[in-house]
């Protein structure tokens, strides 16, 4: 459960956070993220006044390495809002996450995504961890 959590936070962090500038339409777009939670569910800011969402499914693990399915949302100012459907990985013991999907609906739908997360704070009491990286939107891969 500890390391579900753990996962969950970090996924989470990765798409939580504020949305670079790009000067091509198909220039990477990298979305700084801070997310916290526990029990596969995460919420934070991206977006530089945004928001994320992040719910955790078919979690297990291997060894020292927690694999699950994570869907996310990311809702930026403008109107700019996407869902995001991505299997990722959390690493119990460097704290890091990976996970990579594709845009399912809204803003840049069909593109790739890429997030980078990790663990900077987790609290055993309440089981709340809390994640930091960044979410990388890849709309030249857009269908």
């Amino acid at each position: 459960m500890r390391r579900a959590l753990l996962v969950a936070l970090l996924a989470l962090s990765a798409l939580a956070a504020p949305v670079g500038t790009t000067a091509a339409s198909n220039a990477v777009i990298v979305v700084p993220f801070d997310k916290q939670g526990a029990e596969g569910h995460y919420v934070g800011t991206a977006c530089d006044g945004g928001t994320i969402e992040m719910q955790l499914a078919n979690s297990s693990v291997t060894g020292n390495v927690q694999h699950f399915t994570a869907t996310v949302r990311l809702e930026c100012p403008g109107g700019r809002a996407l869902t995001a459907v991505m299997d990722g990985r959390f690493n119990f013991t460097t704290g890091k996450t990976v996970l990579d999907g594709t845009v399912a609906d809204g803003w840049l739908t069909g593109a790739q995504v890429h997030e980078e997360g990790q663990l900077v704070a987790y609290d055993p009491a309440t089981k709340v961890g809390r994640f930091v990286g960044t979410i990388r939107l890849m709309p030249g891969s857009a269908g």
